[in-house]
Parts: C-alpha cells; sequence; structure tokens
C-alpha cells in the first residue's frame, strides 16, 4: 500500500473550527415613511444653531430635537434599538437571555439632532459620544452624474465610510466599509466606530438625523438625558434633606 503524500493539497481534507465574527456591529434598517415624516416636520420647528457643537464637521445647519421631541423618538424607535441589539447578539453567536443582566435594550437619549447638509460641506473622520450611534436619511440628492465623473480614491461624492481596526492591514482584509445614502435608511452603529462623510458638489440639500445614546440596566424604562438629570438631582435632595432631619 502506498502511503499518501500530503504535499498534494488537493488530497488535505481541510478541518475546519468555524470562524469568529469579531468587530463592531453595524445593521440598517428601513424606516418607516410616517416617522420620517415626523421627524422632519419636527426637525424644521428647531431652531438653527441648537444641534450638536461637539462634531468635527463643516456644517452650518444643525438643529437639536427638544425634549419633546426626543421622547417621541424614544416611543416610535424603541423597536429599532431593540431589533439591534437582538441582530448584535446574534452575529456574535450570544444567546439572548434578559434575566442574567448582561443584555438590555433600554437605553438614555443622550442627544439628538437635525443635520441640513448642503454642497461643498462635509464630516472628516469621527467618532461619538455615548455607547450607539445612527444616522437617519430623511432626504438625499441625486448624485449619480457627480459620481459617474469622480477620479479620486475615496468612496466618491456624498458617500459615507465607516473605518475600523489598524491602516497596516493586507489589502484583502477590509478596514473600512462605504456607502450611499439612501431616503428612510437608518444606520445604527457602536459609537466610537470611526466614520467620515464625503462632500459633493452637485447643488442639493442632504437631511439627517443622528443621535447618541448609552444602555440603562435591564427592567429601567428609556429615557432622555435630561429626564435622568433631573431623577439625579431629585434624589440629590432628598438625600441633602433626609441628612439635614438627622
Amino acid at each position: 500500500m502506498t502511503d499518501k503524500k500530503y504535499t498534494d493539497v488537493k488530497e488535505i481534507d481541510i478541518m475546519r473550527g468555524g470562524n469568529l465574527n469579531f468587530g463592531p456591529f453595524v445593521s440598517n434598517y428601513k424606516v418607516h415613511e410616517e416617522l420620517l415624516d415626523g421627524l422632519l416636520q419636527r426637525g424644521e420647528k428647531c431652531r438653527p444653531g441648537s444641534g450638536n457643537s461637539n462634531l468635527a464637521g463643516i456644517m452650518e445647519d444643525q438643529r437639536g430635537y427638544s425634549q419633546e421631541d426626543k421622547k417621541w423618538f424614544i416611543e416610535h424607535f424603541q423597536p429599532y434599538i431593540t431589533s439591534y441589539v437582538e441582530d448584535s447578539a446574534r452575529y456574535s453567536g450570544q444567546v439572548m437571555d434578559y434575566r442574567d443582566g448582561k443584555f438590555s435594550t433600554s437605553f438614555t437619549l443622550i442627544d439628538l439632532w437635525i443635520n441640513y447638509m448642503k454642497e461643498n460641506e462635509q464630516n472628516p473622520e469621527h467618532s461619538h459620544g455615548g455607547m450607539l450611534s445612527w444616522v437617519i436619511f430623511l432626504k438625499v440628492p441625486d448624485l449619480e452624474e457627480e459620481r459617474k465623473n469622480y477620479k479620486g480614491k475615496s468612496y466618491g461624492p456624498g458617500g459615507v465610510t465607516f473605518h475600523y481596526g489598524e491602516q497596516q492591514n493586507p489589502t484583502w482584509a477590509q478596514h473600512s466599509y462605504g456607502y450611499f445614502p439612501e431616503v428612510a435608511g437608518m444606520w445604527i452603529f457602536p459609537a466610537q466606530l470611526r466614520h467620515h462623510v464625503m462632500s459633493y458638489k452637485t447643488p442639493g440639500e442632504r437631511i439627517s438625523v443622528s443621535g447618541n445614546l448609552y444602555f440603562n440596566p435591564p427592567n429601567v424604562p428609556s429615557k432622555t438625558f435630561e429626564e435622568e438629570n433631573l431623577q439625579r438631582q431629585n434624589m440629590d435632595f432628598a438625600r441633602k434633606v433626609a441628612s439635614e432631619i438627622k
């Protein structure tokens, strides 16, 4: 009987042990039209210049939503956050069990703002605060012709790119992912994930809504950051009164 020559790659039986779904989990959802209208109408009532001042971008018109708007957002977008948490658990091979306290879909909404982006404006590479962030596109200009004539190396006019890991990765190991925004698209991603938004030259407005949150312990209702601050102030006041009585 002749021994097998294992130098012949075709005859080697590769025993795979599986692969690791590791790294930032990013998910894309389609938002219902009535919710898009709600965000747009409420955004038009926001005070100009009241948006997130910590952004690195060059956008003149950013507006922060009101406290009532944030409560409305929590009520209507809780299912999207819940879906993200559950999808993320499946991605990483974890078993969802809310009883052990490891998973929670309750959150505190830190901030929520609307961006009115125009031609020649951009957002250079940056990350967000909190634990989870998102962007929802309410309106996008037609940039098809501009993209056809684009000769650069980046993703292209109006494109959004996520960056993760070291830049020295081999070319076949992707450390970035780019996409072109579409109306009703909602991208949810870890707040620390670096990303940037390319500018465009075609006249037109792109309207998007962004926000940040951190997760609460299980069984704690979702709430706004202002509500949490008020609860803390009330607790501090109660402790102070109790100590004075003693």
